[in-house]
């Protein structure tokens, strides 16, 4: 999974001798308040980059400031053009272990009507000797919005250079941590990098948030074509993250610095195996793009990618929505086995048939299968047993290629 992408192998001896409705994000920045045009602890809707100007995030303050507020909103409009997202602006001192215990930054999510995608970018790294002490309490706070049926598809954290340790097999796993809603991000652009000392750590977390946004759910973040374009990028062949006329994404670095042509297969494939996500490019084929869709869990994991927690998340959407006008509902009973009677499973699994089709037609799932068990008691105090289960589709890393030569077809 690195970015060798199609694998070649020389065969001898055959010669004989167009953002998706399903996603609503919200990006959180450390910048604090901006005069009486942004207060913090609140979500602004932003549906273009004027939206963002107006609340005082300009080029020039990023300049000024010494901030990529700016920059990193610019990048989700410039790859998702079509978006809407949510703005919420946290003080300057926080760290990302700090946000779960911010009464009013909670509330500010709370208020986002299906909020699904954070992204965080611009705060104070977290000591990088407990960098998973950040990664852990975020995850505390996807499954605290989850106990309240808020499903969080992903979070995706600035993975500061500061974290990064030289030698590529010396850096913290990610794998191990036990949080499948969180996503590192330590790509990026060298041209913004070099700009400011100041930058010189950055991660490109607004260019992440854009290429999730402008993806369907099932889709994987570092997928180098997607299913729909934008308007303007309707005729390319692939979509990537580079951009000559305005400069953007021209080479690519890890966020401490160390250039993507720097790396090794074996190098690239260590991040993978750790679990970070990064930028690069093919061998021989122009523009760069992100190389997966990692979580902070284990790779055997179910949910060791972004697109299937998006794909469970929305299937949990759908079932909880489609069964809850049923809750209290009368459970009618056979009078000979005193279990569920046959009608009511009829109409249970047909509600959850009928709202999970269009997943379906979405191409989100390959298909889907329902059970209910008929051995339940009709008159139960207990929860009644449903088992969903989706068959996802897969994802192509890599191909393994055998090219040679032969006398005849």
């Amino acid at each position: 999974m690195s970015f060798q992408g199609v694998k070649i192998n020389k065969i001898n001896g055959g010669l004989g001798g167009g953002e998706t409705a399903d996603r609503v994000a919200v990006i959180v920045l450390g910048c604090g308040a901006i005069g009486n045009t942004l207060e913090m602890n609140r979500a602004y809707e932003l549906l273009q980059l004027s939206d963002v100007e107006a609340l005082g995030i300009t080029e020039a303050r990023d300049a000024s400031a010494n901030r990529l507020d700016w920059y990193q909103l610019s990048e989700v409009f410039r790859l998702s053009p079509d978006t809407r997202i949510c703005l919420v602006a946290v003080p300057t001192t926080t760290k990302p272990g700090d946000l779960k215990t911010l009464p009013a930054f909670v509330s500010a999510l709370r208020s986002i009507e299906g909020v699904n995608t954070i992204a965080i970018a611009g705060i104070l790294p977290h000591d990088p000797e407990n960098f998973s002490t950040g990664i852990a309490a975020l995850q505390i706070l996807a499954d605290d919005l989850a106990a309240d049926h808020i499903y969080i598809d992903a979070i995706l954290l600035e993975g500061d250079g500061s974290y990064l340790k030289p030698g590529i097999a010396n850096n913290t796993s990610l794998r191990g941590l036990d949080s499948p809603n969180v996503s590192v991000i330590i790509g990026h652009d060298p041209a913004i990098a070099a700009r400011k000392a100041a930058y010189a750590n950055h991660a490109a977390v607004g260019s992440a948030l854009g290429m999730l946004m402008v993806r369907a759910v099932h889709e994987n973040l570092g997928s180098v074509d997607i299913e729909v374009k934008p308007g303007s990028r309707k005729g390319e062949q692939d979509y990537s993250l580079t951009d000559v006329k305005s400069g953007r994404w021209l080479s690519a670095a890890l966020s401490n610095g160390k250039n993507f042509n720097t790396l090794s297969n074996a190098d690239q494939a260590k991040l993978n195996e750790l679990g970070y996500i990064y930028v690069g490019s093919f061998a021989g084929y122009g523009g760069y793009f992100f190389s997966n869709s990692h979580t902070c869990e284990a790779s055997d994991s179910d949910y060791c990618f972004i697109e299937r927690n998006a794909i469970w998340n929305k299937a949990a959407g759908i079932i909880r929505r489609t069964l809850i006008p049923r809750i209290r509902s009368k459970v009618e009973a056979n009078p000979a086995t005193g279990y569920i009677k046959e009608t009511t499973i009829t109409d249970w699994d047909g509600r959850v048939r009928k709202a999970l089709e269009p997943m379906k037609a979405e191409k989100n799932i390959a298909d889907f299968d329902i059970y209910i068990d008929p051995n339940q008691a009709a008159v139960s105090n207990k929860p009644f047993r449903i088992q969903v289960k989706l068959v996802a589709d897969g994802v192509v890393h890599e191909f393994d290629v055998d090219l040679g030569f032969t006398n005849k077809i």
